[in-house]
């Protein structure tokens, strides 16, 4: 297997694991009865700013999932691995996992650059996919 594949499996496993901080927000507020009885979120009241962040780190991460996993599966079907993919998918990985604790502690500057990281990974890996797609 390759090292892309194995970040694009570290990252699926990151994006079902950071959603515990978020539903851990959700139980603390609204009770263990929001848990067995389905309710509108919209009836209850706004989570604290803690809770509201971990939503927003589960958001980014779940927006910026699906452009990495497309791009790491168009270089496995060409073939495009190099050394750079691999870098940029572990820099991917790096800045997803250092974005949640950023965003949910609250570190707007070290969210941001983790953030923009992964968007920047992201498009080398597309703009190189795309590269071996065409000569493919």
């Amino acid at each position: 297997m390759s090292f892309e594949m194995l970040m694009l499996g570290c990252t699926t496993l990151l994006l079902i694991i950071g959603a515990i901080p978020e539903f851990v927000a959700k139980v603390h507020l609204y009770g263990l009865n929001w848990l067995v009885n389905y309710q509108n979120l919209s009836d209850l009241p706004a989570l604290p700013e803690w809770g509201q962040r971990c939503v927003h780190a589960q958001a980014d991460l779940r927006a910026s999932y699906p452009a990495f996993a497309v791009a790491v599966l168009l270089l496995a079907f060409t073939g495009g691995f190099t050394p750079a993919t691999a870098l940029a998918s572990a820099l991917f990985l790096v800045a997803r996992l250092l974005h949640m604790p950023a965003d949910i502690a609250g570190f707007g500057w070290l969210r941001t650059f983790a953030s923009g990281l992964a968007f920047l990974t992201t498009l080398y890996l597309l703009c190189i996919a795309m590269v071996a797609l065409v000569s493919f």
